[in-house]
């Protein structure tokens, strides 16, 4: 028994020791062949390959976007109408109050990490963005796995956002059905599964096309939003002025109405939520 014991002890100790002796070797040759961190002036930049040489980066892709069409992608992904439309009940359940003056502290903190992002944007400008500016400025000892997780973290938000979109629309389309049907429509689970289906296949089929062509959708992509919102900012004053009442500035900002299980405070901070979404 004791044979054995020992036998397998030996075993055990020998591979741990060839895995350490691996990872070691590995984790050598990755800090051996990482480049010392560089020195960029942009004063003596040339053009943008120029700058993208200083950080260390060949330019490969094309860049067919401009100025505007570059705006248009953080405009369209925030697709203001619709993403207020598709949060607006997360907001409410603590009240007017919830959903006004959560979204003014929500923004204004979102402000702030925006403005941080495009100052180190703007200072290294590389596709890599989130992940490559935190290998860049972390520490030695968690450069890396921190680079790792900042990079898994940001690709699974995006995916999970494009499906949260594409639920939304869905959800959207089918109430408009609804309402122009006077109730006489059933908003089935399979009905919102297949429009989102549809959604995201579409997106798979646009994600196929070139920069050239994506750059003209974008464009068309700023008027409709821009045309959404001016609609919105005419149709509803109107249509309220027509048929209702609007609500006093004491309701609007003042008014509570905790409609959740958590306690007011709680509830309170949760209805960040839509702008933050």
């Amino acid at each position: 028994m004791n044979t054995t014991k020992s036998h397998i002890h030996s075993v055990t100790s020998h591979g741990l020791q060839g895995i350490r002796s691996r990872a070691g070797e590995h984790l050598n040759q990755i800090v051996s062949n990482r480049s010392e961190i560089r020195v960029i002036n942009q004063d003596e930049v040339v053009d943008e390959g120029d700058l993208l040489a200083q950080i260390g980066y060949k330019q490969e892709l094309n860049r067919s976007y401009n100025s505007l069409q570059v705006f248009g992608i953080a405009f369209s992904i925030m697709g203001l109408l619709p993403s207020i439309a598709s949060t607006l009940a997360t907001g409410l359940e603590v009240g007017p109050v919830g959903l006004t003056w959560g979204w003014l502290i929500s923004g204004l903190f979102i402000l702030c990490i925006g403005a941080l992002m495009s100052i180190l944007s703007s200072l290294i400008p590389t596709s890599g963005g989130l992940y490559y500016w935190t290998n860049y400025y972390a520490p030695d000892l968690i450069r890396t796995p921190l680079s790792f997780m900042i990079g898994c973290s940001n690709s699974l938000a995006l995916c999970g956002g494009i499906c949260l979109i594409n639920y939304g629309f869905a959800i959207e389309l089918l109430s408009a059905i609804y309402i122009n049907k006077d109730g006489n429509f059933d908003i089935t689970n399979a009905r919102v599964y297949g429009v989102f289906a549809a959604c995201v296949v579409s997106h798979i089929i646009l994600c196929c096309a070139t920069t050239k062509h994506t750059a003209t959708l974008q464009t068309f992509s700023i008027f409709i939003n821009v045309f959404i919102i001016v609609l919105f900012f005419i149709a509803v004053p109107v249509g309220v002025s027509k048929n209702y009442e609007f609500n006093s500035a004491k309701f609007i900002f003042t008014e509570i109405k905790n409609f959740r299980t958590w306690d007011q405070g709680w509830s309170f901070m949760l209805s960040w939520m839509p702008a933050i979404w």
